[in-house]
């Protein structure tokens, strides 16, 4: 089938969404059917109809709605292209934090420059191929030292280091 034929196709048998940026306050984007969206910047199901349906922002700035939005009368339409790059940028800025995860800051005695804070002991854990139960031992203070001889790890909590 040609690319022509599939728009078409699309465009009679999908169901229609716009795409508002809630940080610009316009209409950015106007898809023609879901499975468009979900081919092109490999959102899931669920969470576009959580979006659609529940109200939901998207990486908490985009929102998607099957009706124009009255209150957003600004216009600034984009391209697929750069509204895959859009996404991603804020993918990579966004990041879902549990609320019990601890914070830490790690120094590496070898070399400062690997010096980093981590959201949650997972995310270190996975950055170094480590294991988390003994990550979290050295951040509660059952293990004293150094982490693999190289990194210490300091617990923060609102911005104080405990």
């Amino acid at each position: 089938m040609s690319e022509e034929a599939r728009n078409k196709l699309r465009k009679i048998q999908g169901q229609a969404f716009y795409v508002y940026d809630n940080f610009m306050k316009s209409l950015i984007f106007i898809f023609d059917s879901k499975q468009y969206a979900y081919d092109n910047f490999n959102i899931d199901h669920s969470t576009l109809e959580d979006c659609l349906y529940n109200g939901n922002l998207y990486l908490d700035r985009f929102i998607f709605t099957l009706e124009p939005l009255l209150e957003f009368s600004f216009e600034s339409l984009i391209n697929i292209e750069e509204l895959k790059f859009l996404i991603t940028e804020q993918r990579y800025k966004f990041k879902i934090k549990q609320p019990n995860s601890k914070i830490i800051y790690v120094e590496n005695i070898n070399n400062p420059l690997l010096n980093k804070e981590f959201n949650s002991i997972s995310e270190f854990a996975k950055s170094v191929k480590g294991d988390r139960s003994t990550i979290r031992d050295y951040v509660n203070g059952i293990k004293t030292g150094l982490y693999r001889k190289q990194w210490k790890i300091t617990l923060i909590k609102k911005n104080k280091v405990l």
